[in-house]
């Protein structure tokens, strides 16, 4: 648990701390406040507990040094430490896909089969957040970060809520980053846990947000995490 009572656990294959659940309203309202920014538009702006949206990839950059300086300051990260957003191979740890051998995200996108709850298409009611053509939650935007069971490792909302931003670069061209997750205004092949989405890193959306990891800098190097 960090100072902003964010719980952490560790993800298979790699030595990395990965947040329970994604930044919520709550903590980005106080980095913007700590830092004189505007709030970016909510659809549920007085739900502390949902998921906050409208943040670009730079942004959720942004959040993460901002995060990292402040627990360094109080003596609470070492400076070896630091946060960031989820490589897109640690993401596949979290949700639970094998090892993927494709060089980038665009070449990895949907070529494992299954769904976060399962191997079979739709998903069943009250497992996430999804569409509301799929009938399955009764949240017509974002919904709270803990309304729905956490997979085996304690993570929340790695199928449905929000699309969360990756570190990495989509494809070789450079032009887009990495999203993963599906969100609650998304069906079909799109939830697969080893679906991808992009966006230009400016980019923002009603159903994109973030979720942020701990490391240390020397598992770090280059882009790519060093197995442990």
């Amino acid at each position: 648990m960090n100072s902003l009572e964010m719980p952490f656990v560790p993800i298979p294959r790699f030595g990395t701390l990965v947040c329970a659940w994604p930044t919520r309203v709550k903590e980005f309202q106080l980095h913007c406040l700590e830092k004189d920014m505007d709030f970016p538009n909510q659809t549920n702006p007085t739900d502390w507990n949902h998921p906050v949206v409208n943040v670009n990839w730079h942004e959720a950059i942004d959040f993460c040094l901002w995060l990292t300086a402040k627990e360094r300051e109080a003596g609470l990260m070492p400076e070896d430490q630091f946060y960031r957003l989820l490589t897109d191979l640690e993401w596949s740890a979290a949700v639970g896909l094998p090892n993927e051998t494709e060089e980038t995200p665009a070449e990895r996108s949907k070529q494992k089969p299954g769904y976060p709850w399962g191997p079979m298409y739709p998903p069943r009611k009250g497992i996430g957040n999804y569409h509301q053509s799929l009938k399955v939650d009764n949240y017509e935007f974002t919904s709270p970060v803990d309304a729905f069971e956490p997979n085996e490792l304690g993570i929340y909302d790695l199928s449905g809520n929000v699309w969360e931003w990756c570190m990495d670069n989509f494809n070789t061209s450079r032009t887009y980053h990495t999203l993963r997750g599906g969100a609650w205004d998304f069906y079909g092949s799109g939830l697969m846990s080893s679906a991808r989405n992009a966006n230009d890193p400016n980019g923002k959306g009603v159903s994109v947000g973030f979720r942020i990891a701990w490391a240390e800098q020397d598992i770090f190097k280059g882009g790519k995490e060093k197995k442990r």
